[in-house]
């Protein structure tokens, strides 16, 4: 992968229309439930993050900025997590590589982002096992879920191969 040369990804306006245009599915609280019976979950977002937490269940892989869409300070940072730093309307080079090891771990984590987490679904679907379940939160209208599947996948790999790396 392209980031591995230590560059950052910048979303260029037609990936950034692509992605604003996504059909996403909408899930709720007790889907996740669900699906966590048989799948790993990963949430992205620190309200889908603690509203996941809140139902009893520990996302093997959280991705927070510790902000709501009002940019106001939502959450505290816990000890042990992982700090990275990602500008809004980028992928780091740092960020990729931090879910990759989160990824290849088997101890649960959290990434603290100082900037902007949204786009980290996109690298957290490139480095996900099959069956994996991303829950992030879609602003004022709830949260939505991603099963990853050799298709998504296929499709996310396109899409950071359109990536402008710098």
């Amino acid at each position: 992968m392209q980031s591995r040369s230590g560059k950052t990804a910048f979303i260029g306006d037609d990936l950034r229309n692509e992605i604003a245009s996504a059909r996403h599915t909408q899930c709720s609280i007790n889907d996740i439930k669900s699906y966590s019976k048989t799948n790993r979950i990963i949430s992205v977002g620190d309200v889908t993050t603690e509203t996941i937490k809140d139902s009893g269940i520990t996302p093997f892989l959280q991705v927070v900025d510790l902000k709501t869409k009002r940019g106001e300070r939502s959450y505290s940072p816990v000890e042990g997590s992982i700090k990275v730093k990602n500008p809004p309307g980028t992928l780091t080079s740092d960020l990729f590589m931090s879910i990759r090891r989160c990824m290849e771990s088997v101890i649960p984590t959290r990434i603290e982002v100082e900037g902007e987490e949204d786009l980290a679904v996109i690298p957290i679907i490139y480095y996900a096992d099959k069956n994996t379940v991303v829950a992030y939160g879609i602003p004022d209208v709830g949260m939505a879920c991603i099963t990853v599947t050799p298709e998504v996948k296929e499709y996310v790999n396109g899409m950071v191969r359109r990536m402008k790396f710098k």
